[in-house]
């Protein structure tokens, strides 16, 4: 990463002066602290590879640097109006989004805490702090939590990662992710394949150490007004407690996924006749 500060500027042009500097590649991410970019959240580019993911019937939608819910609600009316059942992750990755939250994951079907571009408009020593809010904040409405960005960093160049990075997975996985996510490891890494088996064989170790049956913060209180939470919270209470499997026959799958927010410590077989 390179830091620059800028020294003047005209309409079309800024002159900087390097302070961290570094090798400058064509396409990269640009970020300016404490300023919004006036751009809008879709563009007509991003409606037309929306259109094509509609057409494709893909399952899910990740939207980046999410401001606020609005773009999120226009998205998924779209989505509606299309008769789509896609999925919308929103990437928590500017500081702008930080005060909105609770309402953008509340619209959203998960998150994903996209930690590159959070350290770069937040000082870094927040971005734990963040990471660890999110997926609290994700937990306790039930909802998908992605954690990504620099898991494996080193592992684009080296076949073996570091401690801290394996420490990192760990950390992410006991604080309650879904899932983590590799990306420049995977996308032009030297050793794709090693750095997925490292990341799964950490996940699957730290699993094995958590207890099962731990109920998400605040999801089990929903059951009273919900009686489809409420077969969902029994059922897992059932499944802790005889340490038995779930089979759930669902058609959309809506069940399925309900359960797993619960985390039963046995497994689920969902059918459907989708």
């Amino acid at each position: 990463m390179m830091s620059l500060v800028v020294k003047s500027k005209t309409e079309d042009s800024v002159k900087c002066e390097v302070v961290d500097g570094g090798e400058l590649k064509s396409r990269r991410h640009l970020n300016v602290r404490g300023k919004s970019a006036t751009l809008p959240s879709i563009t007509e580019k991003d409606w037309d590879d929306i259109k094509f993911g509609v057409d494709n019937k893909v399952d899910f939608y990740a939207v980046s640097f999410v401001k606020d819910a609005q773009v999120v609600h226009e998205l998924k009316n779209y989505l509606q109006g299309c008769d789509a059942d896609i999925h919308v992750i929103v990437k928590i990755e500017s500081a702008d989004s930080i005060p909105n939250l609770h309402s953008i994951i509340t619209a959203s079907d998960g998150a994903m805490v996209a930690r590159g571009d959070l350290g770069a408009e937040l000082p870094i020593e927040e971005v734990p702090l963040l990471q660890e809010e999110i997926i609290r904040t994700c937990r306790s409405m039930g909802k998908a939590v992605i954690v990504a960005t620099n898991m494996l960093e080193s592992m684009i160049v080296h076949p073996t990662p570091t401690r801290a990075e394996v420490s990192d997975i760990a950390i992410a996985v006991r604080e309650g992710a879904d899932a983590v996510m590799l990306s420049g490891e995977t996308a032009h890494g030297k050793f794709p394949l090693k750095a997925v088996k490292v990341m799964h064989t950490v996940a699957l170790r730290t699993e094995a150490t958590i207890s099962g049956g731990e109920m998400p913060p605040n999801l089990g209180q929903a059951f009273k007004n919900h009686m489809s939470e409420m077969f969902a919270y029994h059922a897992t209470m059932m499944s802790n407690t005889l340490g038995i499997s779930t089979v759930v026959f669902t058609r959309t799958g809506f069940m399925a996924i309900l359960l797993s927010h619960y985390r039963p410590s046995g497994t689920i077989f969902a059918f459907t006749n989708e």
